[in-house]
């Protein structure tokens, strides 16, 4: 055997790598950690503007620092909940500017969406269903 194999074969970890596993989350999760960098970006981008740190902005969210830390990480998953603690934590519109960061959103227009429901129902179709008048919807595949 020679002196690498055996230098390898001593240092080898006890516990397999599960680099192969992470990629492929990552690859599989690539459309929502799009987002969620987004996110992270502005949150961090606001707190160097505010000089606003990590212990600081955990009192303004009623949570704990380890916890500001984990989400500035992408270590947690965020809710609308904590979105919106952020947003107003740091007087930020975080959904706003990651639906823009999307695209397809334009915010500048004075036409207000219409839903369904806004006519009282007279002048709906009932033939139309409403999946066909969200550009872009795709159907849950059911489990």
């Amino acid at each position: 055997m020679s002196r690498v194999t055996e230098f390898l074969e001593t240092h080898q970890s006890s516990t397999p790598s599960r680099w192969r596993e992470e990629a492929q989350w990552r690859r599989d999760n690539e459309y929502w950690l799009k987002y969620s960098r987004h996110i992270t970006l502005q949150v961090l981008r606001a707190m160097e503007e505010q000089s606003v740190t990590q212990v600081e902005l955990a009192r303004r969210m009623g949570c704990t620092q380890q916890y500001v830390s984990n989400l500035l990480k992408g270590s947690s998953n965020m809710t609308l909940e904590t979105i919106a603690r952020l947003e107003k934590a740091l007087n930020l519109d975080i959904i706003k500017s990651a639906l823009s960061f999307a695209g397809g959103y334009d915010y500048s227009s004075s036409v207000k969406p219409r839903y369904l429901s806004d006519s009282g129902g007279e002048d709906a179709d009932p033939n139309i269903k409403t999946s066909e008048l969200v550009a872009g919807y795709k159907r849950r595949k059911k489990r």
